[in-house]
């Protein structure tokens, strides 16, 4: 994580080395990436950025953190005011505003596109502490749904939540196309809806 250094730089500043750090990200994988690009891009002394940070992988953690903020901001208002949406029918909306989000944030994408396509040292680290945040978000809605009689008291909530994030996480992971991004998200879409209707649903007639 950043120094106090950083944080109290003026915003100007602080962002030029942020947009400068997610370009080169974005570029190209983790490995591939040289602090001497970054710096250069951000118009910083070599000895500033260790002021900064500790080393590349204490920035490329602190821009995996900004990503997650930023989309949790996005995705704020609807998990501050889902007015009584089924738990089903917000993974529905939040996996759509989570299409929303990409195409407004095409870089983001594709630093989490090289993090999750070619799984960097960093990966298990950073992807364990994402998903055990979900799951505990996932886990305490489907209690409330519980409560409200939507879900059937038997099942597990915290299993039900792995279930849930594993499953359209791996969408991710399988369809989505840089080069193709619109109709990629397009298939991701369809594929969440399918794996949730099946959810819903159940695979048995009658």
């Amino acid at each position: 994580m950043p120094s106090k250094t950083f944080i109290n730089l003026e915003a100007e500043k602080r962002k030029r080395i942020v947009d400068a750090t997610v370009f080169e990200f974005a570029s190209k994988p983790y490995e591939q990436v040289m602090i001497s690009d970054i710096i250069k891009k951000a118009k910083i002394p070599r000895g500033s950025f260790y002021q900064y940070f500790i080393d590349k992988e204490d920035l490329y953690i602190y821009i995996i953190d900004v990503i997650k903020q930023e989309k949790m901001t996005f995705f704020e208002s609807t998990l501050n005011n889902y007015n009584g949406l089924k738990f089903l029918d917000l993974v529905r909306k939040l996996y759509e505003e989570g299409v929303q989000f990409a195409l407004k944030y095409p870089r983001y994408v594709k630093i989490m596109d090289f993090l999750m396509k070619n799984k960097n040292p960093l990966y298990d680290k950073i992807m364990a502490e994402n998903v055990l945040y979900a799951e505990k978000v996932y886990a305490n809605l489907i209690d409330q749904d519980k409560a409200k009689g939507y879900i059937r008291e038997d099942i597990d909530s915290l299993t039900f939540a792995k279930i849930i994030v594993q499953l359209t996480t791996n969408i991710a992971v399988e369809e989505l196309d840089i080069d193709n991004e619109e109709e990629s998200f397009k298939r991701m879409l369809e594929r969440n809806n399918q794996i949730l209707k099946i959810i819903e649903y159940g695979v048995l007639k009658g």
